[in-house]
C-alpha cells in the first residue's frame, strides 16, 4: 500500500466547498497534538475560598504538528526548499485576494480531517549549501479549529440545548432588544442574524423563530 501523505487544503469559503490550493508534505509528521479547553466566567466573589464559575463555552481546538521540507535530493520529490516554502505559504498563510484573508484550511492525514485556519508557523532551517542556500527546514504549524457560525450554532444547540435559546419573535420585539437582553449588548444582532440565515437584522416578521447561541457574554 502506498504511503499516504499529509495534505493541507486551502478553501476560499468558510463552508469549505471552494478549493483554493493544496500542499502535500514531503515527509509525514512524527506526531500530532490537539489542544482542547473550556472557558468559564465569574468566580470573582469576595471572601470565597473556591468561587463557583459558570461554564461559558468550549474553546476552539488547536491542532499542531511539525513537518520537514528537504531539498537535498535524498528523499523522493525533493525540490528547492524556497519553492516548497512558497507553495506551503500560498495555501496556508498568504492572503487570498478573492476573500482578502488567508484561506480556510482542512488538514487531512489518515483518519484525521481537521477544519481550521492557521495561527502560527515556526521555521527552523537546519541544513545549508556552502553559499547559504537552505537545504532543509522544519516547520512547526498550529491550526485553530473553525466552524462557520451557522454550523457552530447547530452543533452547540445539539450538544448543549440549555446554553442556546430559541425565541419566537412577537409583535413589538426586535432583534436588537433581544440581543441586549440575552447578551447585554445590542451589537450582537448582526451575528444572530447571520446564524439564523437572515439577510439583515431589521424588519423581521413577528412569529419568526430565532436561535440565540452563546456568542460571548451570555445572559
Amino acid at each position: 500500500m502506498a504511503m499516504r501523505k499529509l495534505a493541507i487544503i486551502g478553501y476560499s469559503d468558510e463552508k469549505f466547498s471552494k478549493e483554493a490550493g493544496r500542499f502535500t508534505a514531503q515527509i509525514n509528521p512524527a506526531g500530532v497534538k490537539f489542544n482542547k479547553g473550556l472557558e468559564y466566567t465569574g468566580g470573582d466573589k469576595v471572601n470565597v475560598t473556591v468561587p463557583s464559575k459558570k461554564f461559558e463555552k468550549m474553546k476552539a481546538t488547536t491542532m499542531s504538528f511539525e513537518f520537514i521540507l528537504d531539498g537535498t535530493g535524498v528523499i523522493p520529490e525533493s525540490r528547492p526548499v524556497d519553492n516548497a516554502v512558497a507553495d506551503f505559504e500560498k495555501t496556508a498563510y498568504s492572503v487570498n485576494n478573492e476573500i482578502h484573508r488567508p484561506n480556510f484550511l482542512i488538514v487531512s492525514w489518515g483518519s484525521f480531517v481537521f477544519k481550521g485556519q492557521m495561527t502560527t508557523a515556526d521555521y527552523e532551517y537546519t541544513l545549508f549549501r556552502g553559499d547559504g542556500t537552505p537545504l532543509r527546514v522544519k516547520i512547526s504549524l498550529s491550526v485553530e479549529g473553525y466552524m462557520d457560525p451557522v454550523t457552530e450554532a447547530a452543533e452547540v444547540d445539539r450538544r448543549s440545548p440549555d446554553l442556546t435559546r430559541r425565541i419566537r419573535l412577537t409583535g413589538g420585539e426586535n432583534l436588537a432588544t433581544l440581543c441586549h437582553r440575552f447578551y447585554g449588548d445590542a451589537a450582537y444582532c448582526a451575528d444572530v442574524a447571520r446564524v439564523n440565515g437572515l439577510p439583515g437584522f431589521r424588519d423581521i416578521e413577528p412569529g419568526t423563530e430565532l436561535l440565540f447561541p452563546p456568542l460571548g457574554r451570555n445572559g
